[in-house]
């Protein structure tokens, strides 16, 4: 992927479960979402954008450094949960509102927050709305326990793919990071982040204050209620978080418009069937829908059956959910 001085991203309705989204300064289409747009499709020839943000993307610094394999490429599309075949990306009024808001945060070059419960499709969002940009300016952290700020700085060392060996001193180690940080228009995400003790939330600050202007990288925070509760309980933090979205459970109205979309095996189910899957404890998590979806499709397999059915569903069901979980009322169940 080339980058461009200036890239404008533009999203709009395209049909009745489509968006598109093209980039504004060359036409050129950049993917295509499918779901329900929020507003209904104007006639082409009068379409104007339903979000138009600029992201400036020139390089502050020309020292040399070492090229990342994937320099040339996008982050490209996220994984679905189990890697569910035909399994689409559905343009859900949350997925719609975090595509808005890390636009809104890369232009800015600010830190937002992405929160809410697990399985409600927050990371998924986030890499779907950063598709197209080119992998060398995203620096995705994740980590599978509590990190410390060391274990920030040796990610981001081996993410930027820092020559030589990590600095020993912890200022030294800063000062190269923040150096680095400062040549092109990265953008951090800091997924799981309610792993984040209060010392690592600032570290990501620090590094962030210490830059000017467009040479700050955007940071992104994205996990659970947790990273909510920390970042909101510091004033100096609490103040630097540029947009706070929360991802909730979609209603039963939304499973209704975005299931069908979701996989085919949903678009010809009726009504009746996706309401007793959402009332039997799938609700409106993205990530159990796809887990039943997977045990359907398993099902019809082994029955040679061609469509889903309550049978298939209530098999599904009983294999994907412990007892409990099924037995709970979905608006008990926060995901």
């Amino acid at each position: 992927m080339t980058a461009h001085a200036q890239c404008t991203v533009r999203i709009r309705p395209r049909g009745p479960d489509t968006v598109d989204v093209y980039d504004a300064a060359t036409g050129q289409q950049l993917g295509t979402a499918h779901g329900q747009p929020t507003h209904p499709a104007p006639d082409d020839t009068h379409t104007a954008p339903m979000t138009t943000k600029d992201t400036d993307v020139t390089d502050t610094d020309t020292t040399q450094t070492t090229p990342r394999p994937d320099q040339d490429e996008v982050v490209g599309e996220p994984d679905f949960y189990l890697n569910l075949a035909d399994a689409r990306i559905v343009a859900t009024e949350a997925l719609l509102e975090a595509s808005e808001n890390i636009a809104d945060t890369i232009e800015a070059r600010a830190m937002s927050c992405i929160y809410g419960d697990a399985g409600l499709g927050k990371t998924f969002s986030v890499l779907a709305a950063l598709k197209e940009v080119s992998a060398e300016r995203v620096l995705l952290l994740q980590f599978r326990s509590r990190p410390t700020p060391r274990d920030i700085r040796q990610e981001l060392f081996t993410e930027l793919r820092l020559e030589g060996e990590p600095p020993s001193h912890p200022s030294e180690f800063d000062r190269l990071l923040k150096r680095t940080l400062a040549r092109k228009p990265y953008v951090l995400v800091c997924d799981e982040a309610q792993q984040f003790s209060r010392e690592c939330f600032e570290f990501v600050r620090h590094l962030w204050d210490t830059g000017k202007n467009k040479n700050r990288p955007a940071v992104l925070f994205v996990g659970g209620e947790e990273a909510y509760k920390t970042l909101y309980s510091e004033p100096a933090l609490a103040s630097r978080i540029y947009i706070w979205q929360e991802f909730a459970p979609m209603e039963a109205d939304e499973v209704q418009r975005n299931i069908p979309l979701f996989h085919p095996v949903w678009a010809d189910a009726s009504p009746e069937l996706i309401d007793y899957v959402y009332e039997e404890g799938a609700g409106g998590t993205f990530r159990v829908w796809s887990k039943i979806t997977y045990h359907v499709l398993e099902g019809m397999k082994r029955r040679g059956l061609e469509k889903v059915d309550e049978a298939i569903a209530r098999w599904a069901i009983r294999r994907a959910l412990p007892h409990r979980r099924r037995s709970r009322r979905p608006q008990q169940d926060a995901g």
